[in-house]
């Protein structure tokens, strides 16, 4: 009969350390792909944040080089020489209005533009936050299957 116990041990353990190999690697996969899977997305999330960080300096160095041409623009406009202008001769100029109503439109085009830039960048602090709740499930499957092991451990000597 101890024979046959110590055969069913041997046999148990075979299974147990059978498991716990196949176990190890499948999770030493997932882990690998994960880390790859992390750094794919830590090197786009960096060049996509490098790339619209450019785009927004350059926009907002071209937003500051309009405002600054229609406040010259609308200084100008209430300049004297401009004042005398509508003495003589009525109305303002069509050409200034003209000038005054595009540089409105391209102002209101590049707001339109880092506003789209900011939505982009908010969705690049989502796609950072989902990596990181990622990290943390495997660091709590990792100490799930910690566990188990232990408890399988435990069960083999009990059986035992």
């Amino acid at each position: 009969a101890s024979q046959v116990e110590k055969g069913k041990e041997l046999e148990l353990k075979e299974q147990f350390d059978a498991l716990r190999r196949e176990h190890t690697e499948t999770l030493k996969e997932l882990q690998r792909a994960h880390e790859k899977e992390k750094l794919l997305l830590a090197e786009s999330h960096h060049r996509s944040q490098e790339a619209l960080q450019e785009t927004i300096q350059t926009l907002n160095s071209q937003l500051k080089s309009f405002q600054e041409k229609m406040k010259r623009v609308e200084e100008s406009l209430l300049s004297t020489d401009y004042k005398k202008h509508i003495q003589e001769h009525g109305s303002p100029s069509p050409f200034w209005e003209q000038e005054l109503e595009s540089l409105h439109f391209v102002i209101e085009m590049k707001n339109e533009h880092i506003h789209s830039l900011d939505k982009k960048l908010l969705h690049l602090e989502t796609v950072e936050e989902k990596n990181l709740l990622l990290e943390e499930k495997v660091k709590t499957l990792q100490q799930e299957n910690e566990d188990l092991q232990v408890r399988t451990q435990n069960h083999l000597v009990m059986a035992r």
